[in-house]
């Protein structure tokens, strides 16, 4: 494997498969290509809202987030597992990526179906062929399971130029179309088009990189472990999408699509924030799984203890930081430059942003979940979560409209996110650990006045 990193030239000669500049380098790589791809998803959702009638920019945000959980759903638990999976096979081994791909396939059809199937509960006939027609780029999208090959094997970069250039390409054609010919039908196939686009390019470069192996076919047995093995995550990430947008499912039959379109351009305003602790656990999954094998050999897990601890610390405080942040821009005069139909969104935004400090430590803590093999935990902890968030939904929105959804939304990431740790005898050390990192911007204040003194 390390031969096979080193003749990399995404990765370098003299890089070591799991030194700290190969982790730079991969995490760097992943980071910009993720930050691209959601941050011009983000802003352009947003710039739409300026460019399409309010009752349309809901419909296709309706669409949007039944697309996002289609994809969760299609990836069949195997994104964080499918990497663990990788570097156990090695780097000639390809069976496993063959068999990713089968299984998300799969997954693809008969997600279409419920989601088809969902869209019927709208009570409007634009937004269900709208999201009809957004659910086709599903099968488009379960096509890019080599990415985690790349991944597993520190040479994001090979992926991560693609999707990068495949985002600027359609984000030209987008702003094109808003000047040009802003139309919603043109929007979503334009969304359908960079789906394939991106998917089977990423699918046609691994098959003719002359560095990695040629695609072996899987067995039964092994497609079969991989999806027992992945049905905890699967099945939990079922309910984190649950928990992520039914609030736009259920506001849409109470309260129209033009209510969808406002507290949608607020949610994706604070997902932007949301991706950056995900980049990172993403990019250092694999040096987290080569310290835990370390720890298991030396008997001492003391370096990758302090590993998760020093991740949970850096997510709170990265968290709170951008809650802060958010929160000023929100209470300063730049709210006046969207229109008054719009005006909610700021009231809306001021709430949601303050669940950042809990998804952030939740992007470590699935992490340690994939590295330790607790994945019943995962189910469990978003589970939870959109349970709370359906029932405060149900019962806030009611009492506070829009502002109740947020509100709903905090309230269950700080569920699933930290307190669900405290249920499992394995997973209480790390609600010990998320409960430090929150005192610890108290402490990190406190240290350098307890040296001087």
């Amino acid at each position: 494997m390390t031969s096979e990193v080193a003749a990399d030239p995404a990765v370098g000669p003299s890089t070591e498969p799991h030194s700290p500049r190969t982790v730079r380098r991969n995490s760097a790589w992943n980071a910009v290509q993720q930050i691209v791809n959601l941050a011009s998803g983000s802003l352009f959702s947003i710039a739409l809202a300026w460019v399409l009638p309010l009752r349309e920019y809901g419909v296709y945000s309706y669409a949007m987030a039944l697309c996002m959980v289609g994809l969760s759903v299609t990836t069949a638990g195997l994104s964080g597992l499918g990497i663990k999976y990788i570097v156990a096979e090695g780097a000639r081994g390809t069976r496993s990526v063959a068999a990713i791909l089968l299984i998300r396939e799969l997954f693809c059809v008969a997600t279409f179906v419920l989601l088809a199937a969902i869209s019927f509960t709208s009570g409007d006939t634009l937004t269900s062929v709208a999201t009809l027609v957004a659910l086709t780029s599903l099968f488009f999208r379960a096509l890019d399971a080599p990415e985690l090959w790349y991944m597993a094997h520190m040479r994001s970069r090979r992926a991560a130029e693609i999707r990068i250039i495949t985002v600027t390409l359609m984000l030209a054609v987008r702003v094109a179309s808003m000047v040009i010919l802003p139309n919603l039908w043109l929007f979503i196939g334009i969304y359908v088009a960079e789906a394939a686009l991106t998917s089977l390019w990423i699918l046609w470069r691994f098959c003719r990189d002359p560095s990695a192996p040629a695609m072996t076919r899987p067995s039964r047995a092994e497609i079969r472990a991989m999806v027992r093995d992945s049905s905890p995550l699967a099945l939990s990430g079922i309910a984190n999408q649950v928990n992520l947008r039914a609030n736009v499912v259920i506001i849409q039959p109470l309260l129209g699509s033009a209510a969808v379109g406002v507290y949608s351009l607020a949610a994706r305003a604070s997902e932007l924030a949301y991706i950056l602790p995900v980049v990172i656990m993403n990019s250092t999954l694999p040096v987290l799984l080569h310290a835990l094998d370390e720890a298991r050999h030396t008997g001492s897990d003391s370096r990758y203890r302090r590993m998760l601890q020093v991740a949970y610390d850096r997510a709170f405080q990265g968290g709170l930081a951008v809650a802060a942040v958010v929160t000023a821009v929100c209470l300063s005069p730049v709210r006046h430059l969207l229109s008054a139909d719009l005006q909610p969104v700021f009231g809306i935004l001021l709430i949601h942003i303050w669940a950042s400090p809990f998804v952030f430590m939740g992007a470590v803590y699935s992490k340690w979940i994939i590295a330790e093999g607790y994945l019943w935990s995962s189910l469990v902890r978003h589970a939870l979560g959109a349970l709370t968030n359906v029932a405060l939904v149900f019962w806030l929105i009611g009492l506070c409209g829009l502002q109740g959804a947020a509100l709903a939304t905090v309230g269950s990431y700080a569920v699933a996110n930290y307190f669900a740790a405290f249920l499992g005898k394995q997973s209480r050390a790390q609600g010990y650990c998320m409960t430090r990192a929150m005192v610890s911007p108290v402490t990190a204040l406190l240290g350098p006045l307890r040296r001087r003194a």
